[in-house]
C-alpha cells in the first residue's frame, strides 16, 4: 500500500468516477484501476462497488476512505511545516453544510477567501446537519458547518448567530397582527408549510428538531401544527407563503427584499428569543490540509462570535 494508491482510492471514491479521479490526479484511466485493483489485492477485500454506473464505496471501502483521508492530511500536514505552503495556497477545499449557513455564511466566506488565496477551488456540499456529521466522520469533506452539536469527535466552533422568525402573506390573518412580533396563539392555527430534507427524524433540519422542542416546552405537542404542506426548499417555502398557503419558519437572515415585495410579512416569535448559533465544524483526530486550516483561521477571525 502505498501514497498513490490511497490517493486514487480517495478520488475514486470522492467524484464517484475512475475518469473523473483520473482528471483529477493528472493520470490515465487505466492507472486510477490498477492502482484500485493492487489496493484491493493487497488487502483481499472489494473497496469500490462498480456494478452501478455511479461508483460508490463498499462498506470495506468506506472504512478505508476514513482512513486514507487522515493519512493524506497528515502527509499535507507534514508538507505545509517545511514548505510553508500557506504562502502560495493551491487546491481544493472540500465543505460540507446544512442549509442556512450553506445559504447565508458560506458563499461570503468563500468569496472572501478565494479573494486573497487566486488558486484555491472548492466543492461544497449542501444536506441536514445529521448528513453533514455522518460525512465529516466518515472521512468525507474536510470543514462543516452546522446549526446543531451531535459529535464528541468533531470541534465545534460558533461562527455566527441567527433568530427564527414566523413568516406569512399579510393576506392570512396572522399576517394582519401589528408590530414585528407574534406569539405561538396567533399562528397555531394557521395552516403550516414544513421544511423536509430528510426521511427520518434523525435526517431533519436541525431548525425542525429544535422548534419542535420549542413548542414542547411551551406546552404544544408537535401535531398541534396543521401542516399541509412540507417541502425541501426554503425558496420554494418562501414563495409557497407569499402566496398565501400557510405559515412557516425559516432563519432571519434566508429573507430578503424580493420576499417583502411579493407580500411577505416575517415576525420575531415572541416566546423564541433566543438566537440560534451555527458552527463550523471539523474531525479533531485529524490534520487539516494547510488550505482546509488556512479556511479555518479565516473564517474564525472573520467571525463576529470568535470575540465574545
Amino acid at each position: 500500500m502505498d501514497l498513490k494508491q490511497l490517493e486514487a482510492f480517495v478520488n475514486v471514491v470522492k467524484y464517484k468516477s475512475f475518469s473523473k479521479a483520473a482528471e483529477a490526479t493528472f493520470l490515465t484511466q487505466p492507472t486510477i484501476s490498477v492502482h484500485i485493483r493492487n489496493l484491493e489485492n493487497e488487502l483481499g477485500v472489494i473497496l469500490v462497488d462498480r456494478q452501478d454506473k455511479e461508483l460508490s464505496a463498499t462498506a470495506h471501502g468506506k472504512t478505508l476512505y476514513k482512513y486514507a483521508t487522515e493519512i493524506l492530511s497528515t502527509r499535507d500536514h507534514v508538507k505545509s511545516i517545511f514548505l510553508d505552503t500557506s504562502k502560495n495556497l493551491k487546491g481544493t477545499l472540500e465543505i460540507q453544510t446544512s442549509s442556512t449557513p450553506g445559504q447565508d455564511f458560506v458563499p461570503w466566506m468563500l468569496k472572501e477567501f478565494r479573494d486573497i488565496n487566486k488558486n484555491v477551488q472548492f466543492t461544497v456540499e449542501q444536506f441536514d446537519s445529521h448528513k453533514v456529521t455522518e460525512n465529516l466522520l466518515t472521512g468525507i469533506g474536510e470543514i462543516g458547518f452546522v446549526g446543531s452539536i451531535m459529535s464528541d469527535e468533531l470541534v465545534y466552533e460558533p461562527v455566527f448567530e441567527d433568530e427564527p422568525r414566523l413568516i406569512v402573506a399579510n393576506s392570512r390573518p396572522a399576517g394582519q397582527i401589528e408590530g414585528d412580533t407574534i406569539s405561538i396563539a396567533d399562528f397555531i392555527n394557521e395552516p403550516f408549510i414544513w421544511r423536509e430534507q430528510g426521511t427520518t427524524w434523525r435526517e431533519s433540519s436541525a431548525s425542525k428538531v429544535a422548534f419542535h422542542q420549542f413548542l414542547k416546552n411551551h406546552g404544544y405537542r408537535s401535531s398541534s401544527l396543521k401542516i399541509i404542506a412540507r417541502i425541501n426548499s426554503i425558496g420554494v417555502i418562501r414563495k409557497a407563503v407569499a402566496a398565501g398557503l400557510g405559515v412557516s419558519v425559516v432563519s432571519s437572515s434566508s429573507l430578503g427584499e424580493m420576499d417583502y415585495s411579493m407580500g411577505l410579512k416575517s415576525y420575531k416569535i415572541k416566546e423564541y428569543e433566543r438566537p440560534r448559533t451555527f458552527y463550523m465544524v471539523y474531525r479533531k483526530k485529524a490534520y487539516l490540509s494547510p488550505i482546509a486550516e488556512s479556511f479555518k483561521t479565516f473564517v474564525l477571525n472573520k467571525s463576529s462570535l470568535n470575540s465574545k
